[in-house]
């Protein structure tokens, strides 16, 4: 058969009358779609058109009834607002719904109802140029009330403080006149009139009570206050009755705007209806038109379903029976029927060929089958493997969609089963857990909802995909994190120590310096202003050894205490710190274990975690809980200890996770400016942990607070000896002290105490001049070093020098770290004494150190 005979008889066959089918389908389709298009859009035109009149109508409506109502609310919140930025504020809103309301009115006059509504129209635009006039009104008024107030309230606080230097004056200079319940009784008066934002009938009782005011007082500073109090009072009551008046008046264009308001809101209720019966009859003539279209575009459909409905019959006459034959022989096939006879064989046109086709199909089949067989047994010992896995494992084809994946799969993931699906793209899945795709194929953690830490990798598989494996890494997180903030606190604790190192070296010659100041021959008020020096100096003393605190660095004194007994009698203490409302409740075991604690430290601890707990129940009434028992924890070696376990519980805010990470970093805080120093809990966190116990938090949001203390057991209570008797006192007087300290003014302020107490001093600024002083002045019989020094020679290493050169010299060692009662190996053995110090604490210190050296000669 030629090329050219086998080409005709294609193109007669299925294939060309199935495409010629489809021409015809095409052609239709495009016809009935034309149609349809020219008239929806004609339609649309039609209906876009009413829409756009129907929506600036009922726009321009909607906005004038808003802007409206906006002005009524804004006039009237205008006229309630008493301080100065409220009045900024509102005056400005008023402003701006004042401006709004006219760009409406603007909008509804060019409205396409306008032209066919102007009276209706003008008579809106009429009343709302009234109430325009009312609202300049109200805003003019009302800025004359607030300067009126304000000049109200300056003479009122000006006779109020002239009330108090009266006051004042009678305390230093007692007089009886005028009396102390006059004197109150105005006051009274004053705050009230201050308070009232009508303050009239408060200055005119006032007013009336003054007729008991004295005219005169022997004292002349105390009678010409009393003149000009009652000069200040006269001045206030034309200034009452003008702020009066001009409430009146706010009150009248209130009222007057309101009024405004409800007519204006009937016309503009009518204008909207104007605008509903618009839009019903545009709407009634769009779906009229609209109806003719949709009637003429159906029948035309009609007729070509008609046309293409024949055509499609005489197709399926010709290949349909054919086709179904075929299909049923392929059908017995998969079933198992290996006879199969197939029709159609003779055809000469593409059912032909699937005839043969599928004669070869089914012998390449039983060849196959003895394949598969094969594969089923590998493929179950695989997913035997697969299912096994502890790890999750899935498998992506090349398009990144899930094939595959074993049980632990989801549950790493925290998803449900139900969440996967064959199909499901991998970046759905990195969205769900929070996680990115990376290029590098680096392991990723994720830290999911319910807390747990996993890994992802991913692993490309050559032309097929790639694998994705899920590992479980919460436990190794968690020591992670553990360490990293460990190593965080060390961190800060080290730089805290070190500031209050050096601040401490700053207040020793503050604190010095005012020590050093006689006066007793200043004015009272410097030396009232020295004092209240020294006390915020001393103030701020203390805050450096709450620093060392945290840094554990502070000098502790612990011994066998009670803690139910110490709880107990700080109990009455801590309930003077609540609010009303608010309740201590105590519980403690019995017989519970003593602790080896620094008693005064923990009372302090104490009180700052009720305080807290206090204020993070924001001045709500409710229980506040202390919990005092004996617990048995596991170290971290896994050795059982013993622990007296405080918990401070209450029922406040609580905190979030990013409060509780700095919760105990010094300085930070949650309260307002003013109202915390941030160094109450991390006190408390490095007094614990200096003393060998730990200290744990559980809060939430809303949940409230828990705060533990697990502090050390002592072995048994410590009964006190009575102290050794004291040495004999040593002659001092005219005694050679060498001074050594980097800081000039540290040294020359200490310098400056040893000659006050009768001593002769020499200094010098480091460790090798030190020494050389003391090998070329045997007369020296007292040395005073700092313990930081500069150089290779700290202050602890010139001690030792020194000591060798002579050991019966008397030894003070100074530091900005509180020293006196560390058990260092480091540090000679010396008397010691910590930097901020008085004169008296210095006189001590030496006195002790001149024991020492009595002792050691004797």
């Amino acid at each position: 058969m030629s090329t050219e005979v086998f080409r005709t008889r294609r193109l007669a066959g299925a294939r060309g009358r199935l495409l010629m089918f489809n021409l015809l389908v095409v052609i239709v389709t495009l016809m009935v779609s034309g149609v349809a298009i020219i008239g929806f859009n004609h339609a649309g035109k039609i209906q876009e058109m009413a829409q756009a009149q129907t929506l600036d109508d009922m726009t321009g409506s909607l906005a004038l009834a808003r802007d409206t109502a906006n002005v009524a609310t804004a006039a009237v919140r205008l006229a309630q607002v008493v301080g100065a930025l409220e009045y900024q504020s509102e005056s400005t809103r008023l402003e701006q719904t004042q401006q709004a309301l006219q760009r409406s009115l603007n909008a509804v006059a060019h409205a396409p109802l306008a032209a066919r509504e102007p009276q209706l129209v003008q008579r809106i635009s009429e009343r709302s140029t009234t109430l325009e006039q009312s609202i300049n009104h109200l805003l003019s008024y009302g800025h004359t009330r607030h300067l009126q107030r304000s000049v109200l309230l300056s003479e009122l606080y000006q006779s109020q403080f002239l009330l108090h230097h009266i006051d004042d004056i009678i305390r230093r200079q007692p007089s009886d006149t005028p009396p102390l319940a006059l004197r109150n009784e105005l006051d009274r008066l004053i705050e009230i009139a201050i308070r009232s934002s009508s303050p009239r009938a408060a200055i005119e009782q006032w007013d009336r009570v003054m007729v008991n005011w004295p005219q005169d007082n022997r004292n002349p500073l105390l009678a010409d206050k009393m003149r000009q109090f009652v000069a200040s009072e006269q001045q206030l009551i034309p200034l009452a009755r003008q702020l009066e008046n001009s409430d009146l008046a706010i009150a009248y264009y209130t009222y007057q705007i309101k009024a405004l308001v409800a007519i204006l809101s009937d016309d503009i209720t009518l204008y909207v209806k104007k605008v509903a019966q618009e839009s019903t009859l545009r709407t009634a003539t769009t779906h009229g038109e609209l109806n003719s279209i949709i009637l003429f575009i159906a029948l035309f459909a009609l007729l070509s379903l008609v046309i293409t409905g024949f055509a499609g019959f005489y197709i399926y006459r010709n290949l349909g029976s054919h086709l179904t034959a075929i299909a049923g022989a392929m059908t017995r096939l998969a079933q198992g029927q290996r006879d199969v006879s197939v029709p159609a064989l003779q055809r000469r046109d593409e059912l032909g060929d699937l005839a043969r086709a599928f004669n070869v199909f089914a012998r390449n089949t039983a060849s196959l089958e003895h394949t598969s067989r094969l594969l089923k047994e590998k493929s179950s010992q695989l997913e035997s493997t697969f299912l096994a896995m502890r790890d999750g494992f899935a498998l992506f084809d090349s398009q990144g969609h899930l094939v595959v994946w074993n049980s632990n799969y989801p549950l790493l993931l925290g998803l449900e089963a139900r969440q996967l699906h064959r199909g499901q793209h991998y970046q759905n899945l990195l969205d769900n857990v929070g996680a990115h795709w990376s290029e590098s194929g680096d392991p990723q953690e994720i830290r999911l909802a319910d807390g747990r830490t996993i890994e992802l990798r991913f692993s490309p598989v050559p032309h097929r995909g790639m694998v994705n494996t899920v590992l479980e890494r919460t436990e190794r997180k968690a020591l992670e994190e553990a360490l990293v903030h460990s190593q965080k606190m060390k961190a800060v604790g080290q730089l805290t120590g070190g500031l209050a190192h050096d601040f401490n070296n700053l207040l020793a010659v503050i604190i010095g310096s005012l020590e050093l100041t006689d006066t007793r021959s200043l004015e009272s008020n410097v030396a009232r202003r020295i004092g209240r020096s020294l006390k915020a100096a001393e103030r701020a003393a203390q805050l450096t050894q709450r620093l060392l605190a945290f840094s554990r660095k502070q000098a502790l004194h612990p011994k066998a205490v009670q803690v139910a007994t110490l709880v107990e009698t700080l109990q009455e203490l801590m309930n003077h710190s609540l609010l009303p409302g608010q309740q201590l409740v105590i519980e403690t075991q019995q017989p519970g274990w003593p602790a080896w604690i620094d008693a005064s430290q923990l009372e302090n601890a104490l009180m700052n975690l009720v305080v807290n707990a206090r204020d993070a129940m924001n001045g709500s009434s409710g229980e506040i809980k202390i919990r005092v028992y004996n617990q048995r924890v596991e170290g971290s070696s896994g050795e059982k200890r013993d622990r007296v376990t405080i918990d401070v519980i209450d029922h406040g805010c609580g905190m979030s996770a990013e409060v509780r990470a700095q919760v105990f970093e010094p300085f930070f805080t949650t309260k307002p400016p003013g109202s915390g120093s941030g160094l109450g809990l991390s006190m408390v966190y490095g007094f614990v942990r200096q003393s060998g116990g730990s200290v744990q938090l559980e809060t939430a949001p809303g949940q409230g607070t828990l705060v533990r203390l697990q502090l050390p057991r002592a072995p048994a209570l410590v009964v006190e000896e009575n102290p050794p008797p004291a040495p004999p006192e040593v002659s001092v007087v005219d005694s050679l002290v060498l001074v050594l300290d980097d800081e000039e003014d540290v040294r020359q302020t200490l310098c400056e105490h040893l000659h006050q107490l009768g001593y002769l001093t020499l200094e010098c600024a480091n460790g090798d001049d030190a020494l050389k002083l003391l090998r070329q002045t045997p007369d020296i019989g007292l040395f005073i070093s700092d313990l930081m020094l500069p150089g290779s020679l700290n202050g602890a290493e010139v001690i030792r020098q020194a000591q060798l050169l002579n050991p019966e010299l008397a030894i003070l060692l100074v530091s900005g770290q509180d020293l006196r009662h560390q058990q260092d190996g480091a540090l000679p053995p010396c008397e010691r004494l910590a930097k901020p110090y008085t004169q008296q604490q210095l006189a001590q210190a030496l006195r002790r150190a001149w024991q020492r050296r009595a002792t050691v000669i004797s």
